[in-house]
């Protein structure tokens, strides 16, 4: 779920402060004011957050087409949040300015933006309701101003002597959504007071019925693991033990021959490309391994001051002594024993050990790059052109958790604690292969269909509930909490993603497939974990190396075949949770309710037919039309609201 907050020249400060306080379970953006008249906002936002104007209080206003859309959102049960404003009660809608309207008290709360009041005493600390005292914020320059008494409303007032009626903040119900406005603006001068900012918007969320992460709380027993770190972490290049010459495959391919033939230590190897710089690290013990680790740790703990990401930092990468895993020490949060494990079992019961690539010297997810804590792991390979085309493949980069993690188009993806992040490399020989390029649209299907294959599993759900893991076009992962897919109104999550870009060069495609899993993320983040049974545990390397493995049987197939879709149509469409649906499709003008009824096999193509309302056909249609195909990249799939829209 998104929070979006209105642009203004101060968002930047209030969006660091709401994804300090919401982070992991909340995405954080601005939207533009023609944005919110114009995209489909409103399913996926859990808040709408509004600042004042930059110029003079009255230029706050927007569109009509915008209020109505905003009025209809909260109507509907959504949140807004007010920061920096007043407010008036005014028994009327107001026509003419932005205002929400509750119907069932016949008054509007309309913002008032602040403006100068002389000799007006201005608040210095809040008295919360629960009893905390929150002092040395920035006041707002006029507290809020009431008409009528209005009833179900919570006022939070100031430990100052100020006017009857004055107070910090107010919380208004709003249709069945709410609005909260507070007079106070304390995020628009930074956050570097978070001792007092940080309370005060976790108080405002918690009041508005937002999930917030808890606060650690000193009483309680210390976290084994540690923190969630702030930035980046090294890479470890691992593969399984006995089968050295991955690494060393890898490493000669990319001009580190010494590497290869060195016992001792060696680096940092600098490799410089496009946007990273990669260091890459020869260790000879883990024990120097685990004091690289240590000191990255402590540099990215000590930067405490940084609002954002650093993406400009070298990408560390550390190679160990032939056949080494790493100990719990270096990668706490995975298992690379447990994995490889896994991975081996599974891929002696499904896996013949070709890998479908060309190489035929390993199979995926037994060349390996982890990192507790990376920018992308998708990036690293797709905006670094050189280091891309010197990989050998199948190679796999997996992360714990992702710090500017990408989803489709300009969504970004949360990593919280318990989400499963990879990115799969894999490479297409387009002449010898006779892969048509257009048919490279299928593996973001193959991916999804291995990932609902892998749940499937009984190492992870078994066949029962793995079946309610299913699939919405073209890329996303849902699990459907209901017994039964037929069951009116089940109820869908989505936990899961798939991106997939495509590089040209050499008569070679290099796909590069980036996967998002919740596994067992906390509430409110949706995780495959809802449909285990009380006391089961789900584990990412298991997950993960049943994905892994379930993809290159299907690669494999797929590839052979020459890019046909024909061999996996009857189990995605099995999978999926679109068959005969009736949908809206917006891009035409007017919208039509059409039919959905499968994937086209030259393409990937949506395939709908229009719905037909008797024998001689629909008032606009008859009964020769042909179908309607649509293509997963421009079109958008409502599915709560049962709309094909244009992808913004």
């Amino acid at each position: 779920m998104n929070v979006l907050v209105y642009a203004s020249s101060a968002t930047h400060q209030l969006s660091n402060a709401l994804r300090a306080v919401l982070s992991p379970f909340y995405t954080v953006q601005s939207i533009l004011p023609a944005s919110l008249a114009t995209q489909p906002w409103t399913a996926s936002c859990a808040l709408l957050v509004l600042l004042p104007p930059d110029g003079p209080p009255e230029s706050f206003s927007l569109p009509r087409p915008a209020v109505e859309v905003i009025q209809d959102y909260i109507s509907a049960g959504g949140r807004v949040l007010g920061v920096g404003f007043g407010v008036t009660f005014q028994p009327h809608q107001v026509r003419d300015r932005f205002g929400l309207w509750d119907a069932r008290s016949g008054t509007a709360i309309v913002p008032e933006c602040p403006q100068g009041v002389a000799n007006l005493p201005l608040p210095s600390s809040i008295l919360l309701q629960t009893g905390a005292i929150l002092s040395g914020l920035r006041p707002a320059n006029v507290p809020f101003g009431l008409t009528p008494a209005a009833s179900n409303i919570e006022f939070i007032r100031g430990r100052w002597e100020v006017p009857v009626g004055a107070i910090a903040g107010i919380q208004v119900p709003v249709g069945s959504g709410s609005a909260a406005f507070w007079g106070i603006s304390p995020c628009l001068d930074g956050i570097e007071d978070t001792e007092n900012v940080l309370p005060l918007l976790r108080y405002a969320l918690t009041s508005l019925e937002l999930s917030v992460p808890p606060e650690t709380i000193s009483n309680e027993p210390p976290d084994p693991l540690p923190a969630i770190p702030r930035s980046a972490l090294p890479q470890f290049l691992l593969h399984p033990p006995g089968k050295r010459h991955i690494s060393e495959t890898i490493l000669q391919r990319l001009g580190l021959s010494a590497a290869v033939e060195s016992s001792g230590d060696l680096g940092p190897v600098v490799i410089k490309d496009r946007v990273d710089t990669f260091h890459i690290h020869k260790v000879a013990t883990l024990e120097h391994g685990a004091r690289l680790v240590a000191e990255a740790r402590a540099s990215a703990d000590s930067d405490t001051s940084r609002a954002t990401v650093a993406t400009d930092a070298p990408r560390i990468i550390i190679v160990l002594p032939p056949d080494a895993l790493p100990t719990g020490e270096l990668t706490p949060r995975f298992d690379a024993e447990k994995y490889f494990v896994v991975l081996a079992e599974v891929r002696g019961e499904q896996t013949s050990g070709a890998d479908g690539s060309g190489s035929g010297s390993w199979g995926v997810g037994e060349a390996l790059f982890y990192g507790e804590a990376v920018t992308s792991t998708q990036t690293m390979l797709e905006r670094n052109p050189s280091f891309l085309a010197s990989l050998p493949v199948p190679i796999v980069s997996l992360a714990t958790f992702q710090l500017t993690g990408r989803g489709r188009g300009s969504n970004t993806w949360l990593s919280p604690a318990g989400c499963l992040q990879f990115s799969i490399l894999v490479r297409v020989p387009l002449r010898a292969s006779g892969i048509p390029a257009p048919r490279l649209v299928f593996v973001q299907y193959l991916v999804a269909l291995a990932i609902v294959r892998a749940c499937r599993d009984g190492r992870v759900l078994g066949a029962e509930r793995g079946a309610r893991v299913r699939l919405k076009w073209p890329n996303d992962v849902y699990v459907e909490l209901s017994s039964s897919s037929a069951v009116a109104g089940s109820e869908k999550k989505k936990v899961g993603g798939v991106l997939v870009n495509t590089c040209f060069a050499d008569g070679n495609a290099d796909v590069i497939i980036g996967c998002g899993i919740n596994v067992c993320t906390p509430a409110p983040v949706a995780a495959l974990s809802l449909l285990s049974r009380p006391g089961e545990r789900l584990d990412a390397e298991t997950v993960l190396a049943l994905a892994l493995t379930e993809f290159e049987r299907l690669w494999t197939v797929f590839v052979a075949g020459g890019g046909s879709w024909a061999p996996f149509e009857e189990d995605y469409l099995d999978a999926w949770m679109h068959s005969d649906q009736l949908v809206t499709l917006t891009t035409v003008d007017p919208p039509i309710p059409v039919r959905i009824v499968g994937i086209t096999h030259d393409h990937g193509l949506l395939r709908t037919i229009p719905e037909r309302t008797g024998w001689g056909g629909s008032a606009r249609y008859g009964a020769d039309d042909e179908y309607i195909d649509l293509q997963p990249d421009g079109n958008s799939f409502d599915i709560m609201m049962g709309l094909i829209k244009a992808k913004k």
